[in-house]
C-alpha cells in the first residue's frame, strides 16, 4: 500500500500537535507556551505562528488528533469479536482504559479544560456523538441477532444516550473521588450489571 505523502504544511502542523500533545501532557495546556512548542519542534516561533495563530488552535488539533487515535482503537478492538455482548464489553473497557491514557482528552471529558473553548465544547459533543452512534449500532447488533431484549429497538436511541452518559460520569465520578484503588481494572462489574439488564 503507497503511503499518500504529506505536504510541508501538512508535515509541519503535525510536528506541531506531536510537540504539543507533548508538552501539554507533561505541563498542562495552561502552562504550555508557544514558544515551547516551537522549541519543542527545534523551529522558530515565527514558524508556528505562520500555521497557528494561537495555542488553543493547537490544543484543538491535538484533542481531534487523541479522539481520532482513541476511536481507531476501540473500533480494531470491537472488530475482533464476534458478539453484540462482547463487542459492548469491548467497547466499554478499552475506550474508558484509552481516555484515561490520553491525557488531554481526559482533562477535557473531566471538564478541566473547557471553561473559555468554545471549540473543545463543539469538539467533545461532536466525540458524544460519536460514542453514541458506536453503543447505537452494537445494541442494535444484539437486537437484531436476538442477544438483547427485542424491545429495546424503541429506545434504542435513548439507552445509548444513557449508557454512554452513565459510563462517562462513573469514570469522572471515580477518578475525583478515588474511592476505589484500580476501578479501570474492575470495570467487568458494572459493564456486565448493563449488559445482564438488556439481555433476552
Amino acid at each position: 500500500m503507497k503511503l499518500l505523502k504529506l505536504t510541508k504544511e501538512e508535515q509541519l502542523r503535525e510536528e506541531a500537535v506531536t510537540a504539543a500533545q507533548k508538552l501539554f501532557k507533561q505541563y498542562g495546556l495552561h502552562k504550555t507556551t508557544m514558544e515551547d512548542i516551537a522549541k519543542a519542534m527545534g523551529r522558530g516561533k515565527s514558524t508556528l505562528y505562520y500555521y497557528y495563530k494561537s495555542k488553543d488552535e493547537i490544543f484543538e488539533d491535538v484533542v481531534k488528533k487523541e479522539i481520532d487515535e482513541l476511536f481507531k482503537k476501540t473500533q480494531s478492538a470491537i472488530d475482533k469479536v464476534v458478539s453484540a455482548e462482547d463487542k459492548l464489553k469491548t467497547y466499554f473497557s478499552v475506550s474508558l482504559k484509552t481516555i484515561k491514557n490520553k491525557v488531554n482528552l481526559y482533562k477535557i471529558v473531566r471538564g478541566e479544560l473547557v471553561e473559555n473553548l468554545l471549540q473543545i465544547n463543539l469538539l467533545l459533543r461532536k466525540f458524544n456523538t460519536q460514542e453514541i452512534h458506536v453503543v447505537k449500532e452494537i445494541l442494535l447488533l444484539g437486537v437484531n441477532n436476538k442477544e438483547f431484549n427485542a424491545t429495546l429497538r424503541n429506545d434504542i436511541d435513548l439507552l445509548a444516550y444513557s449508557a454512554v452518559s452513565v459510563f462517562r460520569s462513573l469514570m469522572v465520578d471515580l477518578t475525583i473521588e478515588d474511592k476505589f484503588p484500580n476501578w479501570d481494572k474492575r470495570l467487568n462489574i458494572i459493564i456486565n450489571l448493563l449488559i445482564n439488564g438488556i439481555k433476552t
